[in-house]
């Protein structure tokens, strides 16, 4: 870990820590912009200092040893052992981390997630993509019925994710991974995402649309996609749904309007203009 050159923590943990140094050694501000001999006024900013790959560790490296231990008296971080590490995991932001690497984890990329700070086996990383797109799609303020689902669900049959709309409407969404460059098995998709519909209209539930998130899509696959008459079905790639999410925390919506979910492969660009209206 001593030796680790990456973050190790999300941007979203770095910027926490640099708040709070701030806080507690009013004179840092000062000592960074001269030492990285930088412009502006105020540096302590994570997406500033990353641009000149200045990362929490070289920061931390530059306090002095008393200063250092007033501020983890300060910001209640472990005394004993490391400072430094001490520092750095209690500003682990370990949701925001995974949620910055959402693409990797959906293109199971094992090596750029170590690279970036994060232990997973590779056998873990259908379920966390699965986990990670329940986050993002609970912080669009939509209900993420589990219980329901599970009632819903059958042995052969089990739906990734279940969205409540109320009023026996819902939104089924179904989570893949893939090593390669586009998810590309249609006929296989397909006759699951049936089956879930199948099982949703028994239950006299309104389908109002069904999403299936990947990394990317193949040409071929979104061909298929847009010849099939049977299912709602549009297609969302990970990067355009982490984009919707981000655009989606600075708009005015409480909950998403999902009626925004109507082309065959989702728009990025469109909702996103549509968000900031």
């Amino acid at each position: 870990m001593e030796k680790d050159e990456k973050v190790g923590i999300s941007v979203d943990g770095y910027d926490k820590l640099l708040t709070d140094l701030h806080q507690s050694i009013p004179t840092l501000n000062k000592a960074i912009k001269e030492h990285f001999e930088l412009q502006d006024e105020f540096v302590l900013d994570a997406e500033f200092l990353l641009d000149y790959n200045i990362k929490p560790r070289d920061i931390l490296d530059l306090i002095e040893k008393p200063d250092l231990d007033k501020f983890k008296k300060d910001h209640g971080v472990k005394l004993r052992g490391d400072d430094i590490l001490n520092i750095l995991e209690h500003y682990k932001d370990v949701e925001n981390l995974y949620l910055e690497n959402y693409e990797n984890v959906g293109y199971r990329n094992y090596n750029q997630l170590k690279e970036n700070g994060i232990q997973i086996r590779e056998s873990e990383l259908g379920v966390k993509f699965e986990e990670l797109t329940k986050i993002i799609f609970k912080g669009l303020g939509f209900n993420v019925d589990d219980k329901f689902r599970q009632e819903l669900n059958t042995q052969k049959d089990l739906m990734d994710i279940l969205i409540n709309l109320g009023n026996n409407e819902v939104i089924i969404v179904e989570c893949k991974t893939s090593k390669e460059s586009g998810y590309n098995k249609f006929s296989t998709v397909s006759r699951q995402l049936k089956s879930y519909q199948n099982i949703a209209l028994k239950n006299n539930l309104r389908i109002v649309k069904i999403l299936l998130v990947a990394p990317e899509f193949s040409d071929d696959f979104v061909t298929d996609c847009e010849m099939d008459v049977d299912m709602n079905l549009s297609l969302l790639t990970a990067s355009t749904l982490l984009s919707i999410y981000e655009a989606f925390k600075n708009s005015k919506y409480m909950t998403f309007p999902h009626v925004l979910f109507r082309d065959v492969v989702i728009n990025q660009e469109r909702i996103v203009k549509a968000l900031s209206k």
